[in-house]
């Protein structure tokens, strides 16, 4: 994919302490505007901790009731490779 290098990098920068509540923030405006978002995922760090390895990657969230990452139980804080992703009305039944 020609964005890989894209991906690899919003998986390996330090997050902003802000970092969850401005990315929701984003999306819960996306789906206000009526948009294609419908939710968000969480892209796990595939190094991650046991907190990390423990989210359900299928589960589809509304921004106001997401994880907030990094996880209170991270052990890799804001070095945390877990991201938001926007879930969009094609990829859902």
């Amino acid at each position: 994919m020609a964005f890989n290098w894209l991906n690899e990098f919003q998986h390996e920068i330090e997050k902003p302490d802000n970092y969850a509540e401005k990315t929701l923030a984003a999306y819960r405006l996306g789906m206000k505007a009526k948009g294609s978002i419908v939710g968000v995922r969480i892209e796990i760090d595939q190094d991650g901790c046991a907190a990390c390895q423990g989210i359900d990657v299928t589960a589809v969230y509304h921004p106001d009731d997401a994880p907030i990452l990094p996880l209170p139980d991270c052990t890799k804080g804001n070095h945390c490779g877990c991201v938001y992703r926007p879930v969009m009305k094609y990829e859902v039944k």
